[in-house]
Order: C-alpha cells, then sequence, then structure tokens
C-alpha cells in the first residue's frame, strides 16, 4: 500500500508524460460519445459528436478526468476525431440544427464528473494521511491497535518498582497497583509474578548508567509511557517526595527526556491519575 502511494504521488506531482511509468500511466487524451448528429463527412458517414478529454492514469486506472472540448468523430468517439469544435461551430451547429439544442454550448466537467474527481482525490489524500500516522505511531512506539513491546512492558514495569521502592518496601497493594498500571499503559497482559520479580531485582542505588539503560532501545514514544507510569506511581499519595523527586529527574536525564517533555507527560500522568485512581 506504501509502495503503490508513493508511486502514485510521484507520477501526480511531477507529471510525467504518458507511459513514463509504463503502459497505462501518464496523460492522455481521450474521447467520450455525446450524442449522434447530423453532419457528415466527405464520404457521407454521419459524425458523432464526442467529448475531448484530458485523463491522468495511472496502470490504466483513470485518476482524474476533465472535459476540454467538442470534437466530431467518424467512429463514435472510438479512437478518430474528424474535427474539434470550438463553442462559435457549436453554436452555429445547434442553430442549423445539426447538433441537439439542448447541449451547453460550452464543454465542461458537470457536477458527477467534478464529485468523481474530488472523491477519488480525497480518498487517495486520506489514504496517504492514514499511511503516515501509522508510521509516525509506530515509529513512536504508539500504535494504539496494538501492545508495547515486551521490552518496553519490562522496561516500564522495573522502573515502576523502582519508583515504589523509593518510599519504603513495595506491600501488596503497591504490587497490585503497578500490575494494573503496566497492563493498562502497555496493552500487554502482565502477571503479579512479573512485578514481584521486577521487585525483588530493585536496587537501592542506581548509577547513570542504570538510568541510561531504562531507555536503552526504546522509542521516543515508549520513553514518554515509561515516565508517565513511574509518574503514576510516585503521584499516588499526592505529592513527590524527594527521594520520589531525584529518581524522577535522574530518570529523565538517563533516557535522554527534556525538561518540556518531562513536564508534559507528567501532566499526561496527573490526568490519568484522575480518571484511573487508586483503590
Amino acid at each position: 500500500m506504501t509502495r503503490f502511494l508513493f508511486l502514485l504521488v510521484i507520477s501526480l506531482f511531477l507529471g510525467a508524460p504518458a507511459h513514463a511509468f509504463g503502459p497505462g500511466t501518464g496523460s492522455f487524451e481521450d474521447l467520450e460519445f455525446v450524442s449522434e448528429t447530423s453532419i457528415s463527412d466527405d464520404s457521407g458517414s454521419a459524425l458523432a459528436l464526442c467529448h475531448t478529454t484530458d485523463d491522468l492514469r495511472f496502470m490504466g486506472f483513470t485518476l482524474l478526468s476533465t472535459i476540454t472540448g467538442y470534437a466530431l468523430s467518424p467512429d463514435a468517439c472510438e479512437t478518430q476525431i474528424a474535427t474539434r469544435l470550438n463553442p462559435e461551430d457549436m453554436q452555429a451547429a445547434q442553430e442549423a440544427g445539426e447538433i441537439d439544442s439542448a447541449l451547453p454550448v460550452f464543454a465542461r466537467n458537470d457536477v458527477q464528473r467534478n464529485l468523481t474527481n474530488y472523491g477519488l482525490w480525497l480518498a487517495i489524500i486520506l489514504g496517504l494521511v492514514a499511511v503516515i500516522i501509522r508510521r509516525v505511531k509506530s515509529l513512536l512506539g504508539y500504535d494504539l491497535r496494538g501492545p508495547l513491546r515486551r521490552k518496553t512492558t519490562q522496561r516500564i514495569i522495573s522502573a515502576m518498582c523502582h519508583a515504589g521502592q523509593c518510599d519504603g518496601i513495595i506491600d501488596s497493594r503497591e504490587i497490585a497497583l503497578i500490575r494494573r498500571t503496566a497492563q493498562r499503559l502497555t496493552r500487554r497482559g502482565v502477571r503479579t509474578a512479573d512485578v514481584v520479580k521486577a521487585a525483588d531485582r530493585t536496587k537501592d542505588r542506581l548509577t547513570e548508567q542504570d538510568y541510561i539503560d531504562f531507555g536503552n532501545g526504546l522509542r521516543d514514544g515508549e520513553k514518554d509511557v515509561l515516565m508517565q507510569a513511574v509518574f503514576f506511581i510516585a503521584l499516588q499519595g499526592n505529592r513527590v517526595y524527594p527521594k520520589e523527586y531525584q529518581f524522577l529527574t535522574d530518570l529523565a536525564h538517563g533516557i535522554g527526556m527534556p525538561g518540556e517533555d518531562f513536564r508534559r507527560v507528567m501532566n499526561v500522568a496527573l490526568s490519568d491519575l484522575d480518571h484511573h485512581p487508586a483503590p
């Protein structure tokens, strides 16, 4: 899908000549049958009235079709043009009764054709936007339709356990809270045993490298979720103790989170706390 849209955009915006990307791709003039006429060619064969169109195609599929004028054709507008008609010619033929007078003198797109053209462009644009949004979310770790990576989930659980340890021993209530929060934010199943193991591996003192390791290999969006989860645990008592604040700032520094992102994620965590208060 991405490759198709990429090639499509390239073909549209570069204004490629016909067959630039292969047969059936480019800008083409075409004929569309409009009506029979009482006009004959030199051999006496009746000529048909046609619309001449400028079509933009990709791999044989018409993306845009714009009416450019009138023409007379000896083969019912299949391929041949006998002569082109300007508005004066069209009006004269209508006054002479050779062409249906109900037809407009000026050949232009009707409402249906414009809706078709614009609708297709809208579909293409929406498709491109959807692909771009999906790609950006994937790069940032915010694919809302799927769980975060297992590695990210493990880091988040470990960081929350370290945050919980800042105010003393991690009790059963806090283990349950960490499990529920990790499961909700990562969209992965988290067992109580996973949290207990992570809690058992917490350190009393973390080095600078330990803080850096929390963020190694994580995408920016995953780091946001990591910090949001830690904030959620640290803010449970409606205040952040000095040791918790030190852990939060050291963690943000270690994973490379700038100050404005630190404050943004803290505000997200505060809002999250309002919607998901601890039992």
